[in-house]
């Protein structure tokens, strides 16, 4: 037997044992499509979700398309040719503007109808998969933004994990301590290393008070996100974490420099879970909650669950949907460490949330989703353009070419000429 078919038969069993299943039913027909992106992992997964829901349905096909690459380009493609497929996912920055062309299906009335779909769901976290007050999508689960560190190199540093209280001046100093150069000054190990992504840079934009975006306009030059911006460029300007041009030196990514045990601390998603399990199992690693500076804020990142305005199977395409969001398929694709239950019920349920690493650090997020700026931002339709000028100008800043309020500035100068006149 395989590690993947091990893991595979012990999601089912698991799943069996954790929740009753669904009745079959007779009366579904047809055939719907689903359409996912995601690595090899998560395609199994749902693999085992969509033969549950056949099985149950014998008048049910699915057709499964998995998309790990060039996602939207596909989705959209198949969209002009008048062929979206019945559900499909849209991440928390693009949905606006899929529900603004009418791509999406208003789901007010089947909500109505089953209003589990939607009951007892994380604060913050449905306004995600709305638009003009309708509801076209749901998120399937979110993911949490934490710290995730090697303990092995803190053990070696003799520095204490990080506890819930630390700040972004402690991060600075950590990372200091964690940070090995040879005899010639060049550096060995990193204390830290950040992205240009924008769950790493909402965080610290956000830890401050500061808003990014603020009465319809890009507002990164508000001092308070210059601020908290700061602190994630300071481990590079200390060389306590790689700059771009020092990664493009290595030819290695940031989490590839994690995953080989040459840093010490890294943010990330709770996607990494999986492929941490893997790959880190040289070195002891665990999680702990972002450093804070005035407060703390945690992105919405999210796959809302839309089904196509054009179905031609709504009914068929709801069960399916019910389906993927019921306790028991959840419970499947959340054993392997995914993502975080949308349900507020199931944070705390056993076998929700797979550990290791603990889940706490995840849960505690929860708490603090910034369920205000960013979503005013999402809401406009525009943030795909926005994330472009973002991105280009955070490059710069973090290879050291400009500072982080000339690159506030440029971001705020060009996005509310080009996008929000």
């Amino acid at each position: 037997m395989t590690r993947w078919t091990g893991l595979l038969a012990a999601a089912m069993l698991a799943t069996a044992a954790l929740v009753p299943g669904f009745a079959q039913s007779s009366a579904l027909k047809g055939k719907v499509s689903f359409m996912s992106w995601g690595d090899e992992s998560e395609r199994r997964m749902y693999e085992i979700v969509i033969n549950d829901f056949e099985a149950k349905n014998p008048g049910v096909k699915v057709n499964y398309i998995f998309a790990p690459d060039d996602y939207y380009t596909k989705l959209q493609t198949m969209i002009a040719g008048n062929s979206a497929p019945d559900i499909f996912y849209l991440n928390e920055g693009r949905f606006a503007a899929f529900a603004k062309d009418g791509v999406c299906l208003d789901l007010g009335p089947w909500i109505k109808k089953y209003p589990e779909l939607t009951a007892d769901f994380v604060g913050g976290l449905l306004r995600y998969g709305s638009y003009n007050g309708k509801q076209y999508g749901i998120p399937k689960d979110w993911q949490p933004i934490v710290m995730y560190v090697n303990e092995d190199i803190f053990k070696a540093a003799g520095v204490p994990l990080p506890g819930p209280s630390w700040t972004t001046e402690d991060y600075r100093s950590i990372a200091k301590r964690l940070t090995v150069l040879d005899a010639k000054g060049k550096v060995q190990q990193w204390g830290a290393a950040v992205e240009n992504y924008r769950a790493d840079w909402m965080v610290f934009a956000r830890s401050y008070g500061g808003e990014w975006f603020r009465n319809g306009k890009s507002n990164w030059s508000d001092p308070n996100v210059i601020k908290g911006m700061q602190a994630m460029l300071d481990v590079i300007a200390d060389k306590s974490a790689p700059s771009p041009t020092a990664l493009s030196g290595m030819g290695q990514s940031e989490t590839q420099l994690f995953e080989t045990g040459k840093v010490g601390m890294f943010p990330t998603g709770r996607w990494a879970v999986p492929t941490y399990r893997e790959t880190c199992a040289a070195f002891k690693w665990s999680t702990v909650e972002m450093p804070k500076g005035s407060m703390r804020s945690n992105p919405i990142i999210t796959a809302n669950l839309a089904l196509s305005s054009q179905t031609k199977n709504p009914e068929v395409a709801v069960a399916l949907l019910r389906h993927i969001l019921s306790d028991e398929s959840l419970a499947t694709v959340m054993k392997l460490g995914i993502g975080m239950p949308s349900y507020k019920r199931l944070l705390t349920k056993t076998g929700y949330i797979a550990e290791p690493p603990s889940a706490a650090p995840f849960i505690a997020t929860g708490a603090y989703i910034d369920s205000k700026v960013q979503y005013e931002c999402v809401a406009t339709a525009k943030y795909p353009q926005y994330q472009d000028i973002i991105s280009a100008q955070l490059d710069l800043a973090m290879r050291g070419s400009i500072t982080m309020k000339e690159a506030a500035a440029a971001i705020d100068a060009k996005a509310n000429s080009e996008i929000f006149k």
